[in-house]
């Protein structure tokens, strides 16, 4: 179910300042082309002016002042120095700039690459579990890999007491403590995503003014989301991931991603428990059959 390698994670500043850095590399570039231009062109057109004021009186100084002249061609050199200087310098920014793009454009691929093998791993999850606790673990183990975060929980919605029951867990201390808990629908986080039928990303000034009572309780949590599994508008569970490293933030791109990855997770969910549902009912009628067939005693 695992990939090889350690995932690479995509820093919330970085993946923040992505779109930032490509605007300020195009205006550089403008702004660079546009001092270029004017500096070159009032180079040309004083120079002209030198030249024509100087042709008529070739044998005449036209300056007031003593080597006049070497002052203005000195001044040139001084400019066109300082021009090419700035500009390199410039370029040399913009090469920086360039080269943390293509490096935040390559994190973003690779973690596009790994979205990509999680949804391809929740697919393989069908055929090769048919436990439902296998399926639920490889849920969970999947979501660690595909997504930023250190921790993914996977809550199962029971219609008959209107909760939420924690089925799997990954990168929690202690799993034992975490299996098996509980959250009423409508109550805590959770509760409300699963109530609302929306998805959620904690961490964010933005959910916190919009939802005030939707805020991240734990200190060690840095980001979260909180997605509900919907299956053919029927509320399957609820998949939660969170991050304790600093700088990490998630965005509407990696919540968009999860939701996908929930909705192909709700599919593996049910072929599981019809699996099991299958099973059993097998199983029984199988029992059924042989004590129909054991022979009566005399």
């Amino acid at each position: 179910m695992s990939n090889s390698g350690t995932p690479t994670r995509v820093r919330g500043r970085e993946s923040r300042t992505h779109g930032a850095s490509g605007d300020a590399f195009v205006c550089r570039s403008w702004s660079n082309w546009i001092l270029l231009a004017a500096t070159f062109l009032i180079t040309t057109v004083g120079l002209g002016l030198v030249i024509a004021t100087l042709l008529p009186n070739r044998l005449v100084s036209p300056w007031p002042w003593v080597r006049t002249d070497v002052t203005l061609v000195c001044a040139c050199l001084l400019l066109v120095t300082t021009l090419v200087l700035h500009l390199t310098r410039e370029q040399r920014n913009l090469n920086r700039m360039n080269a943390e793009i293509q490096r935040v454009e390559s994190e973003a691929n690779a973690a596009s690459r790994r979205r990509m093998y999680g949804l391809l791993n929740v697919s393989r999850i069908m055929g090769v579990h048919n436990k439902p606790e296998a399926v639920f673990d490889g849920i969970t183990a999947s979501c660690v890999e595909a997504f930023q975060c250190d921790r993914a929980s996977l809550m199962l919605y029971d219609d008959k007491t209107r909760e939420l029951v924690v089925r799997s867990a990954s990168g929690h201390g202690d799993v034992s403590h975490v299996i098996g808990a509980t959250q009423p629908i409508g109550e805590g986080i959770a509760g409300w995503v699963a109530e609302h039928k929306k998805a959620l990303i904690l961490g964010r000034e933005r959910e916190v003014k919009e939802n005030p009572e939707l805020k991240l309780n734990s200190p060690s949590v840095v980001a979260a989301m909180v997605v509900p599994i919907i299956l053919r508008d029927e509320l399957v569970g609820v998949i939660n991931v969170s991050s304790q490293s600093p700088g990490d933030a998630y965005r509407d791109d990696d919540l968009q991603a999860l939701q996908v990855f929930a909705e192909n997770a709700g599919v593996c969910i049910r072929h599981a428990e019809q699996a099991e549902w299958m099973r059993q009912t097998t199983e029984h009628l199988r029992r059924q059959a042989a004590k129909v067939n054991e022979p009566t005693s005399a």
